[in-house]
């Protein structure tokens, strides 16, 4: 019985460790707001930065309108990597605003390729 509960417990941490090591392939998908049928297309680029060995990277997308500013009403950030993928975080602006800055951070020695769709009215 002893055996079996420590070559569970290895079995275990193992998957723990494979797990934190390659991600669960589900990715850092972000939504804000409604988008309504009315609304049209504002905006939409792939962010992308290579990886830093050992390290995190960084990339910052700001969108701002030229001519007449459309109000931001939904904003959509899918992460391409899905695996170890980057988070993103909105620093200013956003749905109600007129302009929006997206800051992405890599998981540690990953890079950053994340889509970011933008509709508004």
């Amino acid at each position: 019985m002893y055996l079996l509960g420590v070559f569970l417990l290895l079995v275990g941490t193992h998957i723990c460790f494979i797990d934190a090591a390659f991600g669960n392939g589900e990715g850092n998908d972000y939504t804000f707001g409604v988008q309504a049928t009315t609304d049209s297309l504002i905006a939409s680029e792939t962010v992308t930065r290579p990886k830093a060995l050992f390290g995190t990277t960084t990339r910052t997308y700001t969108l701002t309108q030229a001519g007449t500013a459309r109000t931001i009403t939904y904003i959509k950030i899918t992460d391409l990597m899905r695996a170890r993928g980057a988070t993103a975080d909105i620093t200013a602006g956003g749905v109600g605003a007129t302009t929006v800055t997206i800051r992405f951070t890599s998981a540690r020695s990953a890079g950053i390729r994340s889509q970011v769709v933008i509709y508004g009215s």
